[in-house]
């Protein structure tokens, strides 16, 4: 038998490369130790069955002939390192990476794998991704993000839990609220109204009245809960959503760009800004400077994520920051049994900076 480095001949007596790495089976490395397949089999299953010199002699076959363990099967069967689903719209910027970082320290410490997927916000594809996760018999699936917020949505993730049960793989939702219909799915989420409202606190503290929001259109849960965050702070205080105020953006800095300028040049002008993210904010304070505006002496801005690069602008921008790690540390605590299930919502914290000072008077 030729070894990995040796070419193997063909009929015709032609070299057809070197051999497959990985080709032989679990029978030819028994049979090269001298064993039983049960034996192997129980030696690369970790058994305590198996005497010291006879896991030596097999595993030494085994590095001879280049034999691979088939570690899906072995998942498959509960024998081996499991995966961890982490299923998002789209993966951008450092609040998903800090979600993931968090959920992949839960599971690298109980032994399985954290598979990062995107969906594209297709539903086609994301119930592929599920259907394949449940062939594979993922321990878990995390999903991850803002998503639709409409019976659609809900009722396609009711489906995807109880294709999930079958296979004992429970569905997390990781960063967004639960699901009135299919109380069953656990959620994992941070305060975004209660964020959201800090924001409008803080300026109305500072003493502004004309605060305006930008924002991605409803429609997402993301979306729906900051803006509702807003308008139910701004009521609190006395002061009315103003339409004049409210800007539809994006989640970029150019769109967030144009449409603070939209508002910096309006007639009716805010003296503070909030923006949904800190994405849309940094977009502000671009339109803001291309006007002349100074900040905060002219316009204060607050954004919403703390995302690392905006403690370096200048001035450093007032935000809120949510607990993205630790909403992946529970989420995959809960999904791999360590905590029991329930739903969980996290507080944010509120990150003064030098973005948000008084109005100058009118």
């Amino acid at each position: 038998m030729p070894t990995p480095d040796q070419p193997r001949r063909g009929r015709s007596g032609g070299s057809r490369g070197p051999a497959r790495v990985g080709a032989a089976n679990l029978r030819d490395v028994a049979a090269r130790a001298g064993v039983s397949p049960a034996t192997a089999s129980r030696v690369f299953g970790d058994s305590g069955s198996v005497h010291a010199e006879t896991r030596a002699r097999v595993l030494a076959a085994a590095d001879e002939l280049g034999y691979v363990v088939n570690g899906l099967a072995r998942a498959m069967t509960g024998r081996g390192p499991g995966t961890v689903a982490f299923l998002v719209r789209t993966m951008i910027g450092p609040t998903f990476a800090s979600l993931a970082a968090g959920a992949e320290s839960v599971a690298t410490a109980n032994g399985h794998l954290l598979l990062i997927s995107t969906t594209q916000g297709d539903p086609e594809r994301e119930s592929r991704l599920v259907a394949t996760l449940r062939e594979q018999r993922a321990r878990a699936v995390l999903f991850v993000g803002s998503t639709e917020s409409n019976e659609e949505f809900d009722s396609r993730a009711a489906q995807y839990a109880k294709d999930l049960a079958d296979v004992d793989a429970p569905l997390i939702l990781c960063g967004r609220p639960p699901i009135h219909s299919a109380p069953g799915i656990v959620s994992v989420d941070y305060d975004h109204k209660a964020g959201m409202a800090s924001a409008v606190d803080e300026l109305v503290g500072l003493g502004h009245r004309r605060i305006a929001y930008i924002g991605e259109p409803r429609g997402m849960t993301t979306a729906d809960l900051r803006m509702d965050g807003y308008a139910q702070a701004m009521k609190r205080h006395g002061l009315a959503v103003d339409s004049d105020l409210i800007r539809s953006s994006a989640n970029t800095e150019s769109s967030g760009a144009a449409a603070a300028g939209d508002l910096l040049r309006g007639i009716r002008t805010p003296t503070a800004i909030v923006a949904m993210t800190d994405n849309i904010a940094v977009g502000a304070y671009r339109a803001a400077r291309a006007l002349g505006l100074r900040i905060p002496e002219d316009i204060s801005i607050v954004g919403f994520d703390d995302v690392p690069v905006v403690g370096d602008l200048t001035p450093g921008l007032t935000t809120v920051h949510p607990p993205f790690h630790e909403v992946g540390v529970q989420a995959a605590r809960i999904a791999l049994g360590l905590e029991r299930p329930r739903n969980v919502l996290l507080q944010p914290s509120f990150m003064r900076r030098g973005s948000a000072a008084p109005p100058v008077a009118d």
